[in-house]
Order: C-alpha cells, then sequence, then structure tokens
C-alpha cells in the first residue's frame, strides 16, 4: 500500500471586515459583532466555525488577551465556515451591510469569499499506481 495526500473541496469561507475608530470604537465594534451574530441567527447559514475578531484587541489571543487601555481604532473581522458559496456570500454581506444597519461610524469594510482545499491522506494499493518520470532539457 502506498499513502497518498488528496485535496478536496470541503465548503466555503466567507468573510467580512469593519473599522471603527475614535472614541469607544471597541465598544462599536462589539455591537455591530452583536448585530450580525443576531441577523446571521435568524436567516444566515447554519455554521458551526464561525468567528468574530476585533483585530487590535483579541483577534491573536481571543479571551486570554489583556489590552491595556480602550483602543483608538479596531477592525472587525467575522469569517465563517459554510458550506456553499451563497451562504459565504451571506456572511460577508452581512458586516458590509453596517454601513447603513450597524453602529455609527464604522467604515472601510471588506468582503472575502473563498473556496477551502482540505487534504485527506488514504492508502492506494500500489499496483493502482502507474509510475512514470519526465524529463526535459532548458
Amino acid at each position: 500500500m502506498l499513502k497518498v495526500s488528496v485535496g478536496q473541496h470541503d465548503g466555503w469561507i466567507g468573510e467580512g471586515q469593519i473599522s471603527y475608530g475614535g472614541p469607544g470604537a471597541a465598544a462599536r465594534a462589539r455591537l455591530a459583532a452583536e448585530v450580525v451574530a443576531g441577523r446571521l441567527a435568524l436567516s444566515g447559514p447554519t455554521s458551526t466555525d464561525i468567528r468574530y475578531d476585533l483585530i487590535g484587541v483579541d483577534a491573536l489571543h481571543g479571551g486570554a488577551s489583556r489590552p491595556v487601555g480602550e483602543p483608538y481604532e479596531v477592525r472587525l473581522r467575522v469569517a465563517a465556515r459554510v458550506s456553499t458559496e451563497a451562504d459565504a456570500w451571506r456572511v460577508a454581506r452581512e458586516v458590509e451591510s453596517l454601513y447603513t444597519n450597524g453602529p455609527a461610524g464604522g467604515g472601510g469594510a471588506s468582503t472575502t469569499v473563498k473556496p477551502v482545499l482540505a487534504m485527506r491522506s488514504t492508502l492506494v494499493p500500489r499496483s493502482s499506481v502507474a509510475w512514470r518520470v519526465d524529463y526535459e532539457t532548458v
């Protein structure tokens, strides 16, 4: 038997980001995350893998972060792993909609949707593998 690693499609990542600046920036970004979470709970995709990060506050270490003082600017990032491209766009657009349906002062929103490529390892019979060597000179 030979071990092979095979790439396969494994869902989608939908991501949206928006910045908040000035006094109360972190509080407004947290409120924006709650707004997105509530809207996705009502009509959004089902995802067990969703993150709400405040870049500059807790994006790297989550709840273990110990910020010193109140940040003057922060960027909310919402990212979810979902099964369809349409659901990924739903997540991204909910963040973008914070321009008009979220806390005041949000700006610089961006959205990204990308496929997830997962690597799976498995065994195949050695007899199923055709050996070939290609040699090219330059």
